[in-house]
């Protein structure tokens, strides 16, 4: 069975930036691994669980040690993986990709999908540690204009209110990136639901008025609305 693994910096990137492409690749008959860095900002185990469960991760766990990093909500704390030695980080990479072999690695792009400093530190360990293995590695990207249509979106229903960290660009040449596509996009909606009550499957207009959260996932949220929920594109990383 061919095996695709996927390393993440905090449950709930699962669904924002490899959600439509785990899916479909299960749905082919690969194996489908998910390494996680960071418990979150809380417990999130049980609904990471569901999550998988949704997208067709086959296995999921801790990359490292239980507890190694921690998630302090982009403030680059001590113990954050922006703040740790990348190539500790890069080693427990390298342990996973040699205990699975996988033939595909999937996690983040280079711009770390939302600008977030874990996001990056990730994608730079990932590159790091596959370098001389025989796989191939793909990191998740938006595209600029889906971006700024989803920008749009929010604008129209909160013309007053900042939404998203300002870090969310996308890429600018499209013509760059690989894209996995076909999957279903309840599956998706749904497992965003896993996290935040109603991000997925809410209709937008009562979304904004019902969700407290005013950052990058109620974005994304927008931009998929805007791009549409069944695929993922990638950026080649080695």
């Amino acid at each position: 069975m061919r095996t695709a693994l996927v390393v993440h910096a905090h449950p709930d990137d699962e669904v924002f930036a490899t959600g439509a492409a785990t899916w479909v690749l299960n749905s082919a008959g690969w194996r489908v691994v998910l390494r996680v860095a960071t418990p979150g900002m809380g417990t999130a185990a049980e609904r990471l669980t569901g999550s998988c469960e949704l997208l067709g991760i086959d296995e999921w766990d801790w990359l490292g040690e239980s507890g190694q990093w921690i998630d302090d909500g982009g403030r680059n704390g001590p113990r954050t993986l922006a703040s740790a030695d990348q190539g500790e980080v890069a080693e427990a990479v390298e342990r996973t990709v040699r205990d699975l072999s996988p033939e595909l690695v999937l996690t983040v792009g280079s711009d770390g999908l939302t600008g977030h400093p874990d996001h990056i530190a990730v994608s730079r360990a990932v590159q790091l540690a596959v370098q001389g293995h025989p796989c191939r590695t793909l990191g998740a990207r938006l595209r600029a204009e889906d971006v700024r249509a989803g920008e749009e979106l929010v604008r129209r229903l909160l013309p007053d209110e900042q939404v998203g960290s300002g870090q969310v660009v996308g890429c600018p040449d499209s013509r760059a990136l690989e894209e996995i596509s076909g999957a279903p996009e309840l599956s998706r909606r749904r497992a965003m639901d896993q996290y935040y009550d109603g991000l997925g499957t809410k209709a937008l207009p009562e979304l904004v008025t019902t969700y407290g959260g005013r950052g990058d996932g109620l974005l994304l949220r927008a931009v998929f609305d805007a791009a549409g929920w069944q695929q993922d594109r990638f950026e080649v990383l080695a």
